[in-house]
Parts: C-alpha cells; sequence; structure tokens
C-alpha cells in the first residue's frame, strides 16, 4: 500500500485530538524543528497526558515519527492533513486508482460527490531532487532544507504558475487547488510524448508544442524551466503541457538559458524519434518572440 492510499484509509479514523497534535508538529516544523510532547501541548492547546495518547496512536497509524524526543510528520501524516483539507472544501469525496508515478509525484485520480473526477498530485520529492535546476538559481534554493518543504514549494509553485497560464489555452491544465505538498488539477487525458505515440502530423506537432511555450512566455512570463517528452501530454493530435513546478519568470536571470534548454530538449526529442529537423536559433527566435514565425 502507498503512502498516499495509507493516509486515505486511516484520515477517517482520526480524532480531533489527533489532528490538532498533527497541525501542531506541521506548525512546529517550519519554525521550531521536531516539537516535543510540552511544545505540542501549548500548540495544540491540548492536556500533555491527551497528547502522549495522540502520538502514540499516530505513529501506529505511520503519520508521525519520532526524532529524539520530538515527532516529525510522515509523508502519509502531510498527506493525510492535505486530503482532509480538501474533503472538509467539498472539493473531493473520494481518492480513485493512481493515474501516473513519477519520479517526483504520484498522480492519483480524485472524485467529488457529483462524480466528477480530477487529477491530485501528490509530491515525493526525496525520492529524487531538484539538483540540477537548483545550480542555474539563486541561493533563496536554501529552502530545499527538508523533504517537507520541497515538497511545499513545489505545490505551490506549481499551482500559482498554473494560474497564471489559465485561460491561455485548454492546453495547459487548470488548477482547481493546493494543499501542503498536493496541487488538485484537471484531469487530462493523454499519453506522454516519451511513449512516441503515432502522431497525425510530426512536424505540426512540434511547431504546436512551440507554440504553446510561445504563448507561456509571451502572455504569462514564463518558462516551464524542465520541459521535455516525458512532461507534454498527447492524444495523438492534440498536446498538453504538464508539470510546472520548476518554472521561471521570464524576469529571472536564468530565464533565457533555461528557455533555450527547454527549446533543445523538445527539438531534440522529435529529430530522434520522428526524424523531424528544426533550426535551433530559429525555434528560440520564435518562442521568445523574437520573430513572428518559424519560417
Amino acid at each position: 500500500m502507498s503512502t498516499t492510499e495509507n493516509a486515505a484509509r486511516v484520515m477517517k479514523s482520526l480524532k480531533d485530538e489527533e489532528w490538532r497534535t498533527l497541525a501542531g508538529v506541521e506548525r512546529a516544523s517550519t519554525g521550531y524543528g521536531t516539537p516535543d510532547v510540552g511544545r505540542l501541548s501549548r500548540m495544540s492547546r491540548l492536556p500533555q497526558e491527551r497528547v502522549r495518547f495522540a502520538t502514540a496512536d499516530l505513529e501506529k497509524k505511520g503519520l508521525l515519527t519520532r526524532k529524539g524526543r520530538g515527532f516529525a510528520l510522515t509523508r502519509e501524516g502531510v498527506e493525510a492533513m492535505a486530503l482532509k483539507d480538501y474533503v472538509k472544501k467539498d472539493l473531493i469525496y473520494a481518492l480513485g486508482a493512481i493515474i501516473a508515478k513519477g519520479k517526483e509525484s504520484d498522480v492519483y485520480e480524485a472524485l467529488t460527490e457529483e462524480g466528477t473526477v480530477y487529477a491530485l498530485k501528490l509530491y515525493k520529492i526525496g525520492r529524487t531532487s531538484f539538483t540540477s535546476v537548483r545550480r542555474s538559481r539563486p541561493r533563496e534554493e536554501a529552502a530545499f532544507r527538508s523533504w517537507m518543504t520541497a515538497n511545499y514549494d513545489a505545490a505551490r509553485r506549481e499551482y500559482h504558475a498554473l494560474r497564471k497560464l489559465e485561460g491561455l489555452s485548454p492546453s495547459f491544465p487548470r488548477a482547481v487547488a493546493y494543499s501542503r505538498s498536493t496541487v488538485l488539477l484537471e484531469e487530462v487525458s493523454g499519453v506522454r510524448l516519451s511513449q512516441r505515440p503515432v502522431l497525425e502530423d510530426p512536424e505540426g506537432a512540434l511547431g504546436a508544442i512551440l507554440a504553446l511555450m510561445r504563448t507561456a512566455y509571451a502572455q504569462a512570463s514564463l518558462v516551464n524551466a524542465d520541459l521535455s517528452e516525458y512532461n507534454i501530454l498527447t492524444d495523438g493530435a492534440s498536446f498538453w503541457l504538464i508539470d510546472w513546478p520548476q518554472a521561471v519568470d521570464s524576469s529571472h536571470p536564468n530565464s533565457t538559458e533555461l528557455l533555450a534548454h527547454d527549446i533543445k530538449a523538445v527539438t531534440t526529442f522529435f529529430k530522434r524519434a520522428y526524424g523531424v529537423a528544426a533550426d535551433l536559433h530559429k525555434c528560440y527566435e520564435y518562442v521568445s518572440g523574437r520573430s513572428l514565425s518559424l519560417g
């Protein structure tokens, strides 16, 4: 059973004092480190004896772990809190099947009470890292001091990037909400371009993807900064650009370098997979808005 499935299973059995204890650990983790029973008692406004009972139960359920005299959230703990948040806001009613498992996130179906299906993306940074992108960003990346901060930040960044892209094209997924290490998204159907599906018009497909990159850059001032065949979905005719947690603003000092990297990654893949050759300079001039067409 995955951490997400365990979180969904046990959250229904949690008592109010357990939720308050989890919230206390979360607040402490962002400012004080690993809180002991005394600090948790003050933060949750519960007697120490009730906190001891709550932490013991939460440990058994896999939502907390001991660190010396203190306690820390597990991934299950974080995800249980996020799921509760969505349920409380009437955004989801049940967790469905897993849709995709990636290096840094898992995606599950999430259903509303009316039967609408969303995609719930849960960040799992810690399995791998953002090392390559961190090299090209300022020292604000000290925020990556813990897996919890890294996952929370990734979800927040992706949500805000997608909100900036909202309405510009149906090829950018719509972000519904975010909570902690998760983002709730409009479900997108399609397969990853990395699977090399049959395309109706490979040359036209490359042009369509570059046009979407141009839209993101010109109208939302965004560079994906990690675009490749692994985060482009297609049904053979239409395309969706997904995964925006590493997006940077066009004003970022490394935005032109990152834009060029994205363009090279996409064009290299099309040359290798579909035999479509493209002039890198012309592609850059087009996506950056310096020319009106690829011709």
